[in-house]
């Protein structure tokens, strides 16, 4: 029986449902996930027309990886360093929580996702 709940403790815990969160004076209505990989690859750097600043949550980032990008967290670091080796573009920035939190409130063309409650508008949530 311990053994069972440790089961539904961890699952509830290690696969939490990540939140895309956009502060609630952005323009976007919604985005689906293809259109947040590119975002967060920067091969665009907008989602239906609206111009985005993606924000890496340090909480949240290896299971968005996965989610997501489609990549592990070392298959994306080779990919960053091939971009910055070539001089096309930086990784977007990588924040605590609390510190994504602020930078929503500051900029309403901030995007990013947590597993934690967030003040901001949640766009979608990813299971």
């Amino acid at each position: 029986m311990k053994l069972f709940a440790f089961y539904i403790l961890f699952n509830t815990v290690a696969f939490a449902d990540i939140s895309i969160i956009i502060s609630p004076k952005s323009p976007l209505k919604g985005v689906t996930i293809e259109a947040l990989a590119k975002v967060y690859l920067k091969k665009t750097d907008t989602i239906n027309g609206v111009k985005v600043i993606p924000i890496d949550n340090k909480d949240s980032y290896n299971e968005f990886c996965k989610k997501v990008i489609k990549k592990t967290p070392k298959q994306l670091h080779a990919y960053w360093m091939k971009e910055i080796y070539r001089g096309n573009k930086q990784p977007p920035e990588r924040l605590s929580t609390s510190q994504i939190e602020q930078k929503i409130k500051q900029n309403p063309k901030v995007i990013s996702y947590t597993k934690s409650k967030l003040s901001g508008k949640v766009l979608f949530t990813i299971r």
